[in-house]
């Protein structure tokens, strides 16, 4: 597994991210807090609120991203068995994003260790006042990203770029200098022969043709992220390969040239980016909600072309009757039949849902250590189907991608199998991997991340709409909406302004159990 570098180029997080890989990443712990956090919210349930402030306490802006929030005034040890006693014990609680606004305790702590002094955050958690500034007009917030969307369900505008080699420039470029940093690219449409010219065209003084102006036969180019990178003090930080996607924060113009400026705060040519557009696939079923009527079991249609079937039982056989709509979800019976070697599933309108159409709930037995009320979350692999628990109580019932398996070691991104503990969140971090067997690949963040094995999360996927089918590199792929749903309901909690919070003792995270072997018991009813 190789974890997200921590480049000049793309934010420095609160641990380093990796892409959707089977191994734990080096350098994680998981942290104990030293100081309690707020009070469990009072709203309970999948779409539950993330801790609040008072609209009237004291604020700070953050100028620099990250800006970690530790348990205690002290900077954690780098080797703590050579460290102060009072640093051994100091842990990172969390993070913010430049540009985000905080609520405070209105006093400063004075330390040596911090000249500018440690304000304490109303959440819990100190940050060092260098990170942070009372002024909203600060000279240092210029470039800071606007604040995560709150009315959808992606925190950010999204775009993929459509051009190897697609520059990421750090300051707006000169006509000049954009004329020459973008020689060779293949932008728009082609006719024969324009590659050798744009090969011609891209030569460098030692007569050596990019890598982005090879010809790759259609494949991706054989390129790492490290062969991205600008190895000097270029205004060209990175090239993109075909098929990235990074986060838009908003436009900018110089003369002529239209520009992207990224959540990082980087540049990028307009016309080398097709923007996302969010289409609504589905939403999960929100079973805690006192206007929903629909339980367990539920079945949802995933392939595009699938038929409602009628069942007759005295001649066993089955008869096709009308098209249903991809993305359906439909309240199950329980009851089911084998007809020449298919399943089918019975719906409560009387229909008959045919197994290899769709998928269903099916989550495996209650844990043994369960008590009232622990909230908790099945994930089964072999059914590619989610359910969020309430002690034993369903509370949210949605679809998932989970990772390919292939016998072809290099490809197989199968999720991992256990019972484990959500150990972060993220609002929205990079992922980015070249050793996964099938190219180079960076999503620029991919939203409401929940770490919970390692580089293995529970997280939103806006890129495709695969699910209830294996499609990601380990990771349990959800829809947007899924996704962010549960980010508010799992631990732990994210105060209000925090772009990424740690589990600790006092905020601690959900469990989360990953199941799904053909040769698995059958599940206990819920």
């Amino acid at each position: 597994m190789k974890c997200n570098r921590l480049r000049s180029t793309s934010l420095a997080l609160l641990a380093s991210l990796a892409a959707c890989h089977h191994d734990p990443r080096p350098g994680t712990v998981d942290a104990v807090a030293q100081t309690d956090l707020d009070a469990e919210p009072a709203v309970s349930g999948p779409l539950a609120d993330a801790m609040t402030s008072p609209p009237d306490a004291p604020q700070v802006y953050v100028i620099h991203s990250p800006s970690p929030i530790f348990s205690d005034t002290e900077w954690p040890a780098k080797d703590p068995d050579r460290a102060a006693d009072e640093r051994k014990i100091v842990v990172r609680l969390g993070y913010l994003r430049k540009g985000a606004h905080i609520a405070i305790k209105p006093d400063p702590i004075k330390k040596p260790n911090c000249h500018e002094g440690w304000y304490e955050l109303l959440a819990g958690g100190f940050v060092c006042g260098k990170f942070l500034t009372k002024d909203p007009v600060d000279p240092e917030l210029q470039g800071a990203p606007a604040p995560p969307l709150t009315d959808g369900p992606l925190p950010y505008k999204y775009g993929m770029n459509l051009v190897n080699g697609a520059p990421m420039y750090r300051r707006l470029p000169k006509p000049a200098q954009k004329d020459e940093k973008e020689k060779g690219l293949m932008v728009g449409k082609t006719r024969p022969g324009d590659l050798a010219k744009k090969q011609e065209e891209a030569k460098d003084e030692n007569g050596e043709i990019p890598w982005y102006v090879q010809d790759h036969g259609g494949q991706k180019p054989n390129v790492s992220l490290d062969d991205l990178m600008d190895k000097g003090n270029d205004i060209v930080a990175m090239r993109m390969v075909k098929g990235f996607y990074i986060s838009l924060d908003h436009e900018e113009k110089r003369k002529w040239n239209k520009f992207w400026q990224t959540t990082s705060g980087l540049y990028v040519p307009m016309e080398d980016i097709l923007v996302h557009t969010s289409v609504t696939e589905f939403e999960g079923v929100n079973l805690a909600s006192p206007t929903e009527t629909r339980k367990l079991p539920l079945g949802w249609v995933t392939l595009p072309k699938a038929w409602k079937y009628g069942y007759d039982a005295d001649k066993k056989k089955v008869k096709r009757t009308e098209h249903v709509d991809r993305f359906s979800i439909v309240q199950l019976t329980g009851n089911k039949v084998e007809v020449e070697y298919k399943k089918y599933f019975e719906t409560a309108d009387g229909w008959w849902l045919r197994e290899i159409d769709g998928t269903i709930t099916e989550p495996g037995p209650l844990p043994k250590d369960l008590l009232p009320g622990d909230k908790w979350i099945d994930v089964n692999l072999k059914r590619q189907s989610l359910v969020a628990f309430e002690g034993d109580k369903p509370v949210y019932a949605t679809i998932l991608s989970s990772g390919k398996d292939n016998e072809d070691k290099t490809k197989d991104h199968h999720t991992v199998k256990g019972d484990f503990t959500i150990r972060e969140k993220h609002v929205a971090a990079t992922m980015d991997d070249d050793s996964a067997g099938d190219g180079t690949y960076s999503i620029q963040d991919v939203p409401w991340i929940m770490y919970f094995h390692g580089g293995i999360a529970l997280h939103g996927a806006f890129w495709h709409s695969a699910f209830g089918h294996q499609r990601s590199h380990g990771c349990v792929n959800l829809t947007p909406f899924d996704a962010k749903n549960l980010f508010a309901w799992v631990g732990p909690r994210l105060p209000d302004g925090w772009h990424g919070v740690r589990a600790t003792n006092a905020n601690p995270g959900t469990r989360v159990i990953v199941h799904g072997d053909l040769t698995d018991p059958p599940p206990t009813p819920h």
